[in-house]
């Protein structure tokens, strides 16, 4: 059955559930094979293209999972449009996020969007160039380990929300990686604080009001 419904509080968009449904086969191969939660899929996958496979971003990510050429070359990505390669590949790359980050979703969806040495600038106050001559945290700055982006805050934030609405984030008793026990499944799988900019009580409301929901 479908994963996840669109909230009865705003306008259903049957097209994007016949698009989620469509995928929702390989979303959940791969994640057992990597032995993922197959929600982080579903929401990356949302949050990415609406589960569209034609996707081109300006910066040149594609497919409905958005890999950039080089990331797609990594993991042995040919083609970024097929759904069940894409998938598959992203389900690989968040399993190596999530080892890389010691099982922390936050930082594993930071990276996603923004890149793991990104993350790793900001998590250890630590200044990187990248081939390309960028600069990640000329000053240093530690932040937990989420860049200091707004895409990348906006987007953490969003995925959370998604997450956390589905019973993943914040609870001690579901791990994230369901088959990898080398990960504590006993982690308190919480958004570094520094992200969150609205108070107790309307962060509250906003994770009461999930753009979709887990259904069984």
């Amino acid at each position: 059955m479908l994963g996840f419904k669109i909230n009865a509080q705003v306008p259903r968009d049957y097209a994007l559930q016949q698009r989620a449904q469509d995928l929702e086969t390989y979303i959940n191969e791969s994640a057992r094979r990597y032995g993922i939660d197959p929600r982080i899929l579903r929401a990356l996958c949302y949050l990415e293209s609406r589960f569209r496979l034609d996707v081109i971003s300006p910066k040149g990510a594609r497919g409905p999972m958005q890999f950039m050429p080089g990331t797609a070359a990594r993991y042995g990505l040919r083609n970024p449009h097929d759904p069940k390669t894409a998938i598959d590949a992203a389900a690989h790359y968040v399993r190596d996020l999530l080892r890389r980050f010691d099982g922390r979703v936050d930082l594993a969806l930071a990276a996603y969007n923004a890149g793991e040495g990104a993350v790793e600038a900001f998590q250890k106050g630590q200044t990187h160039r990248l081939a390309n001559g960028r600069i990640i945290n000329a000053a240093g700055l530690v932040t937990g380990g989420i860049p200091p982006y707004r895409e990348t805050q906006n987007y953490v934030r969003s995925a959370i929300r998604l997450l956390t609405a589905n019973g993943l984030v914040a609870t001690r008793s579901t791990s994230v990686l369901m088959n990898n026990t080398s990960l504590n499944p006993f982690r308190d799988f919480t958004i570094d604080v520094s992200v969150i900019t609205n108070t107790s009580a309307t962060a509250s409301n906003q994770l009461a009001a999930p753009v979709f929901i887990e259904v069984p």
